[in-house]
């Protein structure tokens, strides 16, 4: 039985438990052959989950959700996988700062959103990394907090994560909301400020998740529980700041070295146990379906995205318990 397993994930400091895993031997120790193979998209991590260009991905839940009900072209059995982050999303806009926008009451935040607007002079395009994502939650229930109508004060855009520190700069888009350590690293540069983030709109929000094909998990269960072990073992490297300097140094390395290349500063301000109200959470512990899932869920069945035959179907891939009483 072959203990290859090709793992997909984007350019983000949430990657680093799969990068250590790697890099120090973790998966070799744990008889897995992991490829971890960096996507320029989350269409593309999607894609190979289904396409069998893949047999894991680190995701978050939506777009792992909406891909097993077939919105890349077939359905595929795929559950909620090992949890690995929580929270670090940050909504970032572009030009001088203006006092919070969730400082006070809803009058205020409102008040600074039109203020902010006057000084673009335009309608402002905002960027998310995917429309089946917990940034686009997270964004709209950060627009809907200030008053600000989603469908017609903004325009809202997709775009990959490490391409929007470029698009803001050249004024391609107004903002964004993003994952570690992007918008840490657009606040260093000065060409936009963080408002607020998973800390403020979602605390603790269950983030990536490492889920694997069915073909895959079926194929050995034993190898199924070496990479649970595995990411377990990794991700508490990740979790002690005493490692974080080793941790920074893996993910700033290039490409072509085993990291991820991404910018060292920015990526120290993000790690667990730095002071920054937008430090990442690694987290191995059970999933908690009211406080991970359930409200994605909700927010999805808003969005008109989720019917109720497809709730039934993730009952029974085991995203919500119990499964329903028919």
């Amino acid at each position: 039985m072959s203990s290859a397993i090709r793992i997909g994930l984007l350019r983000l400091a949430d990657s680093a438990p799969l990068i250590i895993a790697r890099n120090l031997g973790i998966f070799e120790r744990h008889g897995l052959d992991a490829e971890l193979i960096v996507s320029p998209s989350w269409a593309n991590v999607a894609d190979g989950l289904v396409w069998n260009g893949l047999d894991a991905a680190l995701i978050f839940p939506p777009l792992a959700i909406m891909t097993a009900l077939g919105h890349r072209g077939r359905e595929i059995n795929l559950g909620p996988g090992i949890p690995v982050s929580r929270g670090g999303n940050t909504i970032v806009l572009r030009g001088p700062k203006v006092p919070s926008f969730l400082g006070g009451d809803f009058t205020t935040g409102q008040r600074n959103f039109q203020i902010w607007q006057r000084i673009l002079r335009r309608r402002p395009k905002l960027a998310v990394v995917h429309l089946y994502s917990t940034h686009f939650l997270i964004l709209i229930d950060f627009l809907r907090s200030i008053h600000a109508d989603p469908e017609h004060d903004v325009e809202i855009v997709v775009m990959p994560p490490d391409r929007m520190i470029d698009a803001l700069g050249s004024q391609e888009i107004d903002g964004f909301c993003a994952g570690p350590p992007w918008g840490t690293e657009a606040d260093i540069r000065g060409i936009g400020f963080i408002v607020t983030g998973s800390i403020s709109i979602r605390p603790g929000h269950l983030e990536k998740t490492l889920v694997t094909t069915q073909r895959w998990s079926q194929s050995s269960p034993a190898l199924s529980q070496a990479l649970k072990r595995a990411v377990g073992e990794a991700t508490h490297f990740c979790m002690d700041p005493n490692n974080s300097a080793e941790v920074v140094r893996q993910l700033s390395n290039s490409l072509a070295n085993g990291g991820l290349a991404l910018p060292p500063e920015a990526t120290a301000q993000i790690m667990p146990g730095h002071k920054t109200p937008n430090s990442m959470q690694f987290d191995f512990s059970a999933l908690d379906d009211d406080f991970s899932i359930n409200w994605m869920t909700q927010a999805m069945q808003a969005q008109c995205w989720l019917t109720p035959a497809n709730m039934t179907r993730l009952y029974e891939l085991g995203w919500l318990t119990p499964a329903p009483i028919s």
